[in-house]
């Protein structure tokens, strides 16, 4: 585990949107999602406690979420931002935007996107040319 690794502190931050601000989706969740929503992100910040103790915190704050995350951030003088991406492309992220792409675009430190392995999307290169990715092959396989 990267922060293990490094000895680094974790600060999970949960920004909410409010209903009236709809990030990359065209409807708000329905209160089951986000309270399934809720649970993965506890069973995850209960994981990386069992591994990290005291060094994991937790705050769910509401607001815009790229503009709160690039404040928080900037005001918390990190050394890091990792964020979730759906990587979506073309049409549909221009009509849905980027809460990661913004942050990438103006965090005031590095920042490392994640994409959740088999999340339902394809990769830029099979959407682009009709094949797998590279991370897509398995190992061995001729490229």
């Amino acid at each position: 585990m990267f922060a293990a690794d490094s000895d680094a502190r974790i600060d999970v931050l949960h920004v909410e949107a409010p209903e009236a601000f709809s990030v990359g989706s065209a409807s708000p969740l329905s209160p089951e999602a986000r309270r399934d929503a809720e649970r993965a992100l506890d069973a995850a910040v209960e994981q990386a406690r069992a591994r990290l103790g005291g060094r994991v915190s937790r705050r769910t704050v509401s607001g815009d979420p790229l503009r709160t995350i690039i404040e928080t951030a900037r005001d918390g003088h990190y050394d890091l931002v990792v964020i979730g991406t759906h990587g979506r492309v073309g049409r549909l992220h221009a009509v849905l935007g980027s809460v990661a792409e913004g942050v990438v675009r103006n965090a005031p430190c590095p920042v490392l996107t994640v994409r959740e392995a088999g999340g339902g999307y394809q990769s830029f290169a099979e959407r682009r040319h009709g094949r797998p990715s590279l991370a897509d092959q398995p190992p061995g396989h001729p490229r």
